[in-house]
């Protein structure tokens, strides 16, 4: 057999995708053994297979970033509504007590039940750490749920910042990337 790209020359080995005959100095230009054609479709394929990684790379990163921002806003609509009822339990109560609320009382009032979804996550995901089903009795969930929801409204607004903040940064990100 001879070489495929010389003729003139004897065969010492095969194209290993496509088996052409190639003379020694073919048969030693690339690793496996290969004519220049299948290595440069090879190369080629490696290089659209690496492109494909690096395109699914940046989707989920992309994907990541949406669901920070979605995360955010659902988050905030749930703060909104807890606001206001914020708001209308803090009228019932000066409606009760003959108090009269300032308009910076309200504002004041609605940002810390906005923020209260906030510090909830947050105290649910540090929650994630320690085993609290491990205790079952009714009161013991009543008393829980009272104070998760004071300290939620204590690390509400540090946690609000933070994750307005984070989604400020995410946005960034993902404009770059467009």
């Amino acid at each position: 057999m001879k070489c495929f790209n010389h003729p003139e020359r004897e065969a010492v080995a095969t194209c290993q995708k496509c088996g052409k005959g190639l003379c020694r100095e073919c048969a030693e230009k690339h690793t496996p053994c290969l004519c220049d054609t299948c290595a440069v479709q090879i190369q080629r394929s490696r290089q659209e297979q690496a492109q494909n990684k690096e395109d699914q790379r940046k989707q989920k990163y992309k994907d990541a970033l949406v669901d920070t921002r979605s995360e955010f806003i659902k988050t905030s609509v749930i703060g909104i509504l807890i606001g206001i009822l914020g708001i209308w339990l803090g009228r019932w109560d000066s409606a009760n007590t003959g108090e009269i609320y300032s308009f910076a009382e309200y504002v004041g009032l609605f940002c810390v039940w906005f923020c209260v979804p906030f510090g909830w996550k947050l105290l649910t995901y540090l929650q994630s750490f320690v085993p609290v089903s491990l205790f079952g009795t009714f009161w013991f969930w009543i008393i829980y749920g009272a104070v998760k929801v004071v300290l939620s409204a204590i690390i509400g607004i540090p946690a609000f910042i933070y994750q307005l903040v984070k989604t400020i940064f995410a946005q960034r990100k993902m404009n770059k990337l467009k």
